[in-house]
């Protein structure tokens, strides 16, 4: 029976988008050096950090926090561990907490000390907020793939039917971001209290039902600014990163469903 073609999903892309932040995040912050490798075999003895097993020459280069999506690891000095291949195989996409979890303490506490001496929290904390923007990153590019295949179907639908391609015909008109102001009235009664409070916030609600709420810091608004276009400049690629709808409240908004 032959070999079906794998069928490539959005989240595939939004996936692999999103490890290439993560990888460029690494290495914006130092990566990993080979004297840095050199100094994490030592701190172990050259002994796998899960199991205490004396490692050859096919020793394994473990995250112990993944470098993905769900928990955004870093390719960079504390977060590589040596191990062995099965102890690799056996962890797969775990965070080594969870692994480690019922296993000897004395190697969950030398993982501990490794990490807490490397500074590698410190340094990943100066990237603030890195989960949710891969999480906006994951979500722009599932749109985006998205939209690329309801374009794909309006073409084969105008050419079923004889007509030109939207794309041919410089593209059909659509309505802008869906947008609601509370207090009601983007230019009155909301600009007057966003003037006065100097800050609002968005309830972002996406297409698959789920919400994000964002703060907005409008210091730099003024009598002149427009609101609305303000608002829509930061929501550019709307359609493509799956949002369905923005309110925009100078109260914060309930909490967002997940």
């Amino acid at each position: 029976m032959p070999r079906q073609a794998r069928r490539w999903n959005p989240g595939d892309a939004a996936n692999s988008f999103v490890r290439v932040v993560l990888s460029d995040a690494g290495e914006l912050l130092g990566g990993l050096s080979e004297d840095e490798w050199q100094r994490t075999l030592a701190f172990f003895d050259s002994r796998c950090a899960y199991t205490g097993e004396l490692l050859g020459d096919d020793v394994v280069r473990d995250h112990a926090v993944p470098v993905n999506r769900m928990h955004c690891g870093l390719h960079l000095y504390g977060n590589v561990l040596p191990v062995t291949r099965a102890a690799n195989s056996e962890k797969g996409g775990m965070r080594w907490r969870d692994f480690m979890k019922d296993k000897d303490p004395e190697r969950v506490a030398r993982i501990e000390a490794f990490i807490a001496q490397s500074g590698y929290a410190e340094k990943a904390k100066r990237l603030g907020g890195l989960q949710a923007h891969c999480e906006t990153m994951y979500r722009m590019v599932d749109g985006m793939c998205r939209t690329a295949k309801q374009v794909l179907a309006e073409r084969l639908e105008a050419g079923e039917n004889g007509a030109t391609p939207t794309a041919q015909r410089g593209g059909q008109k659509r309505g802008g971001l869906p947008l609601t102001f509370i207090p009601d009235g983007p230019e009155t009664a909301f600009k007057e209290a966003l003037l006065r409070e100097r800050e609002a916030w968005f309830l972002i609600t996406y297409r698959d039902g789920s919400e994000e709420c964002r703060h907005w810091s409008a210091r730099h608004m003024s009598e002149q600014s427009g609101v609305v276009n303000n608002v829509r400049s930061r929501f550019r690629n709307w359609r493509e990163m799956g949002i369905k709808s923005v309110v925009v409240s100078i109260d914060r908004p309930r909490a967002p469903r997940q």
